[in-house]
């Protein structure tokens, strides 16, 4: 059977029970049971940041054997799904710049987020993931749900989190995307961020329904938007898809961009200038990554700056 363009697909055998779940993942019946088992306490809190609404955002990392378990699910079943390109987020071949540039040159943009979406993906909607998008059997549908889950939700930062998180709306994500691109809207969704844009006009009425169409998919799964997070940006002004500019392609912002050129001004002030000083390898990496993300949207700019940092490497401490 061949696979269909832009949409969510799984071609693979079925798993039907959990001696075929062991082969798939090259573990023992017994070790999987175990695991699913003990999941909840098979992670350790990587780290815990104070969100910008007083909320804490934690992500965690699983412990070896879990960790490895995870891998191999991943590996085995999660990377062998075909995903549409209005999914960005955490998946090999696309990432912000890719969502992004879906919006380039639109009229208006609407951005949407959705709140605590990690800790609000619970286990049955994992769990019908496993057993109705994959078509798994119940039994291997439950031991990969206890598998993948922390406390009957989705854990933030573990291997097969981010896979999971983009399938949340197998169901009702295709329809939507459909919807909004036979009334010429194109839709995305990086990980939480959704991103709405379109370029010709639009009515009021007609901003209202798209907003509305969106949060009835969201309701429909039981989770809420971001209602402080909620934008509607027009090409009168700068508008921005996962913090690019995307009025005409993914770019930073002049802001951005100076204070990048600023940062090697400074570096190579400090280390030749008459009070220089020994520029540690952490500080010197630090900026050679904030150059190396200028250059991935300001090619001649990036190459230029680039090359400076390179005349630079040889003094740094190692």
């Amino acid at each position: 059977m061949s696979r269909i363009p832009n949409r969510l697909f799984y071609n693979c055998k079925t798993i039907s029970n959990l001696t075929a779940l062991s082969k798939a993942l090259g573990a023992s019946e017994v070790q999987l049971c175990e695991l699913a088992r003990t999941a909840n306490t098979q992670y350790r809190l990587a780290k815990a940041n104070k969100k910008s609404d007083g909320s804490i955002r934690q992500t965690f990392d699983a412990h070896p054997p879990l960790k490895d378990v995870h891998s191999r699910i991943k590996r085995n079943i999660l990377s062998r799904v075909s995903f549409p390109n209005y999914l960005t987020g955490s998946l090999k071949g696309k990432d912000y710049k890719i969502n992004a540039a879906l919006h380039s040159n639109a009229k208006i943009v609407i951005c949407e987020d959705i709140s605590t979406f990690f800790p609000s993906t619970k286990s049955d909607i994992v769990f019908d993931i496993w057993r109705f998008f994959f078509g798994f059997s119940n039994e291997v549908a439950d031991c990969l749900t206890r598998l993948t889950t922390k406390d009957c939700a989705l854990p933030e930062g573990a291997i097969t989190s981010s896979y999971l998180a983009n399938l949340a709306f197998w169901r009702e994500e295709p329809r939507v995307h459909d919807y909004f691109a036979q009334i010429g809207v194109t839709y995305s969704r990086y990980v939480d961020d959704i991103g709405l844009s379109s370029r010709s006009f639009i009515t009021a009425e007609e901003k209202a329904s798209l907003i509305s169409t969106v949060y009835g998919m969201l309701a429909s799964k039981g989770y809420k938007p971001k209602r402080q997070k909620h934008e509607l940006q027009t090409s009168n002004n700068r508008m921005f898809i996962t913090k690019l500019l995307v009025n005409k392609r993914p770019a930073l912002t002049r802001n951005e961009r100076s204070a990048i050129r600023a940062a090697v001004f400074q570096l190579e002030k400090q280390m030749c200038g008459s009070s220089s000083r020994i520029i540690s390898m952490k500080e010197y990496n630090s900026i050679h990554g904030r150059v190396t993300k200028l250059s991935r949207f300001h090619e001649k700019q990036g190459k230029e700056l680039m090359q400076r940092m390179h005349i630079l490497r040889p003094f740094i401490e190692q």
